[in-house]
């Protein structure tokens, strides 16, 4: 099986080996030439079974999913990109995102927003978005990598704020630096054994540091809380429905 797809603007052939991986990139088809290739086989789902405890559950199919989006990171580095774990939003075409560890509460947050401020919000990504680095324009993508609840939309948006989220009873929110930052960022990168690629994918992030405002928020998962993350990074008086 062969199809293509085109990711964070990089068209992709992909030598696949079930209908589920072509499916569950299906809002990602394009017919044009593809920039790079990858070849998903049988050893590559085993090792995708070691890396996720024995794979214990998981079907061959989506473990080749897996198996695929390892590939794409691995080789986005080198043409200025990079996989992330975050939830992304869009407001008004900017795109703010929210990492933590999974099961912090990032897509609560998102469904907060969208709930108070409805249409105006975008759900770009629920789980991993890809970034890419152009001098100093950052841009985050959806990819069909979406977590759970599969919230996903083929749209790319300057990304304009990354918050650190952790639960708390009250609602804060703070500018962090990158000093701050940089150790909870590193934390939700994808990076590869391969050394150049991995300096690249640093010298990525660094330029992020530079270009995007990052926060630290605490918050429960109430109207207040959307207020507080809305107003800290989006600068503007929070005016969602009651």
């Amino acid at each position: 099986m062969y199809f293509k797809v085109k990711l964070a603007d990089i068209i992709i052939g992909i030598h696949g080996r079930y209908e589920y991986l072509r499916e569950y990139c299906k809002d990602y088809l394009t017919e044009e030439k593809p920039e790079m290739e990858i070849s998903l086989t049988e050893e590559d789902i085993l090792a995708e079974r070691s890396q996720n405890g024995d794979g214990e559950g998981f079907s061959p199919d989506y473990l080749e999913s897996l198996a695929a989006l390892r590939k794409i990171a691995e080789q986005m580095p080198q043409r200025n990109r990079f996989l992330m774990h975050g939830a992304v939003l869009s407001w008004r075409g900017k795109g703010y995102m929210f990492t933590a560890p999974s099961g912090t509460g990032k897509s609560t947050h998102l469904a907060l927003w969208k709930k108070y401020l409805g249409d105006e919000v975008e759900i770009v990504n629920g789980d991993k978005p890809l970034l890419s680095v152009e001098g100093d324009v950052v841009s985050v993508y959806g990819t069909p990598w979406a977590g759970k609840e599969r919230w996903q939309t083929n749209v790319s948006v300057p990304l304009c704020g990354i918050c650190f989220l952790r639960r708390g009873s009250t609602n804060r929110i703070c500018r962090v630096q990158p000093l701050e930052a940089m150790p909870m960022l590193m934390q939700q990168v994808y990076y590869t054994g391969n050394p150049d690629t991995a300096g690249r994918t640093l010298e990525l992030l660094d330029q992020v540091f530079k270009c995007v405002p990052m926060y630290r928020l605490e918050c429960d998962i109430s109207r207040e809380a959307v207020k507080c993350s809305f107003e800290g990074m989006v600068g503007s008086a929070f005016s969602g429905s009651e």
